[in-house]
């Protein structure tokens, strides 16, 4: 224990006394004045002088921990003060300066203890290990290219015609132009085939009839464009 630790609880122990003191003699006063028995005006100020040193302790406890001092100790404390302040208030003289006199012990209690239950906090250092949900990770992504797309949905790659293997070219739109072409061709060719085998069957490719055969085949297709295919394959 340092200079500093001691002369610190050397000071708040003094002026502990002295409070202890001034308000036992000024509470057992006060009861006997009001009517109260011998018995019980004797070891009444033991309630609030050990409620003072209960609340006191908890605060002190709450900064050691690191944390702010909780409520309940705040709530005893200040209603031990109160009952403390009001018997050597009661018991002076009624003076201005008897009533100033006969209050600073408490106040002074009151001063010391918030001193004792706030020195010395310091806030939780954040922790200097990374989160786990913020960790970099060491695989970039996998980037998607319109050769994989053309190959999961089964069309022919735009890249594939191209010499050389290039899968990228420097003109992105012809790219996105390329791939719009091979689902129309795609598309229309399945309509095409259905159409021929309808009429083979001595059907009308009719727009209900395309329509359920290529969604029945596996293509995607809206009613507006299946009815483009329809008028396409009527015409011819």
């Amino acid at each position: 224990m340092n200079g500093t630790r001691v002369a610190s609880v050397a000071g708040a122990a003094a002026v502990a006394g002295v409070a202890a003191y001034s308000s036992w003699q000024h509470m057992v006063s006060t009861a006997l004045r009001v009517g109260e028995r011998t018995d019980v005006a004797l070891v009444l100020p033991l309630s609030v002088d050990g409620l003072l040193v209960t609340a006191s302790m908890a605060m002190v406890a709450d900064r050691h921990a690191g944390r702010g001092p909780r409520w309940s100790a705040r709530v005893a404390f200040t209603f031990g003060v109160a009952a403390s302040l009001a018997a050597n208030v009661a018991h002076a003289h009624p003076t201005w300066g008897a009533r100033a006199v006969a209050s600073w012990p408490a106040v002074a209690l009151l001063l010391v203890v918030e001193l004792l239950s706030r020195s010395g906090r310091t806030g939780s250092a954040p922790s200097a290990v990374p989160s786990a949900s913020v960790r970099p990770s060491a695989e970039p992504s996998p980037q998607v290219t319109p050769t994989m797309v053309g190959a999961a949905d089964g069309l022919p790659s735009a890249a594939a015609d191209r010499p050389g293997g290039v899968e990228d070219g420097p003109d992105d739109g012809q790219v996105d132009a390329d791939l719009a072409a091979d689902v129309e061709d795609a598309l229309t060719a399945a309509a095409r085939t259905i159409a021929d085998e309808l009429r083979a069957g001595g059907h009308r490719p009719t727009r209900d009839a395309l329509g359920a055969a290529l969604r029945a085949r596996g293509h995607t297709v809206s009613t507006s464009r299946v009815s483009a295919l329809a008028r396409q394959m009527t015409r011819a």
